[in-house]
């Protein structure tokens, strides 16, 4: 995914700082992001900004009170952003960095970041503010698109397009299914690596995954700041059939499988269109929730779970 950065030339720290943090993301290509600084010496100024934004599906703001007195950013980058956003082309993403009176101006009617819109300057430490920050940017990348795919580069408002989404019906065999784990493995245990490195960077936390093995891995968290310590555990190879949910996790260095917890497992489930994760914890009366998880959203909630053990939001 695509995001255009908008920004005060006089928040470049928080800038570079937000680069730094976008990093992991970077590296597995769920996310490229563009400034101004990649236009090069001679380009035009205007028409390169507006070609980026048109070809983003993020409009990321580094909002201020310099940035909300920028002609520029706030009366041209964020005024075109929100056009392209009311045409369901693109998200608005405002990251307060100092305290302004955001509120009044139109981001007030959008979830701001970090938590509660508090400004990132106000934070104790700056990496744990740009921690909740990327943690709700991988949510957001993670979130189903109802309308449009994600990937989707999108036109100016001069283009039409007459391209169709075409859905065909599918079966998925048990082979299917077997890849589909296999696969939603790989990406829960990338994300959680990810997110050790981003933590890791917070004062007084330690993380550390200390046992990987076929389907099943285990990590281990600790707050220096109040003294607690926690295991997580997540399984996806049915612990020798000894249960039948797709993937379990368990707050313990190993998986006890006599205090299971319904609403700590999940089941492969499809539409006879797509396969997805659901809750299993309706299961066993016949129904299960509506909400449709990819493996990245089963990773994020796992994860959100697990910091919050040790007192980390």
């Amino acid at each position: 995914m695509k995001a255009f950065i908008s920004y005060s030339h006089k928040d470049d720290h928080y800038l570079e700082r937000l680069k730094v943090h976008l990093a992991p993301m970077r590296r597995d290509g769920i996310i490229s992001e563009w400034t101004d600084h990649d236009i090069l010496a001679g380009g035009d100024l205007d028409k390169t900004i507006s070609e980026e934004l048109y070809k983003s599906q993020i409009f990321i703001a580094l909002v201020s009170p310099d940035y909300i007195n920028s002609g520029y950013c706030y009366e041209i980058e964020f005024n075109t952003a929100t056009q392209l956003k009311d045409a369901g082309k693109i998200t608005i993403v405002p990251i307060i960095v100092e305290d302004c009176e955001w509120q009044k101006t139109p981001f007030g009617k959008l979830k701001a970041l970090p938590k509660d819109g508090k400004a990132i300057s106000t934070w104790p430490n700056e990496n744990t503010a740009f921690l909740n920050v990327i943690s709700e940017i991988r949510k957001l990348i993670s979130a189903p698109v109802k309308v449009q795919a994600i990937q989707e580069i999108y036109q100016s408002p001069h283009q039409e397009s007459t391209k169709r989404d075409y859905k065909v019906k599918k079966y998925f065999s048990e082979v299917d299914k077997h890849d589909f784990k296999v696969k939603s493995y790989d990406e829960i245990l990338k994300f959680f690596k990810n997110s050790i490195a981003d933590i890791n960077s917070v004062d007084h936390v330690q993380a550390k995954l200390i046992k990987e093995g076929d389907g099943i891995f285990t990590t281990l968290l600790s707050n220096r700041a109040n003294g607690q310590n926690q295991y997580l555990t997540i399984s996806t190879n049915g612990l020798q059939n000894m249960i039948s949910d797709d993937l379990i996790y368990q707050f313990g260095a190993e998986i006890n499988p006599s205090i299971i917890q319904m609403d700590q497992s999940f089941r492969i489930l499809d539409d006879e269109f797509n396969m997805y994760w659901s809750k299993s914890r309706n299961y066993m009366f016949g129904r299960v929730e509506d909400k449709m998880y990819s493996a990245i959203d089963v990773a994020n909630e796992i994860w959100d779970n697990f910091i919050s053990q040790v007192g980390i939001v």
